[in-house]
């Protein structure tokens, strides 16, 4: 006799890009691993999240979040981000 299980997919990844970085970590289960940087080459250090938005994000929109880490890329609410 075999038996076969079939994994749960996770949640889908939203779309964060051009959202507040704050609301990456509201949206996000607790337990998520997240990965911030500042991608404006300037290598500066996220201490306030309201002050950040997200130009890049990693697994992509759309995704299955399997427990993995989310790597986010930010810049300052005033600056562009990078390559627009």
């Amino acid at each position: 006799m075999t038996v076969t299980t079939a994994t749960a997919a996770g949640p889908p990844m939203p779309e964060f890009r051009g959202r507040g970085l704050a609301h990456v970590f509201s949206t996000l289960d607790y337990r998520t691993r997240v990965d911030v940087h500042d991608v404006s080459g300037y290598h500066r250090t996220v201490l306030w999240p309201l002050n950040w938005k997200v130009c890049s994000q990693s697994p992509a929109a759309g995704r299955p979040l399997n427990g993995q880490a989310v790597t986010i890329g930010v810049v300052k609410k005033s600056e562009r981000c990078p390559g627009k």
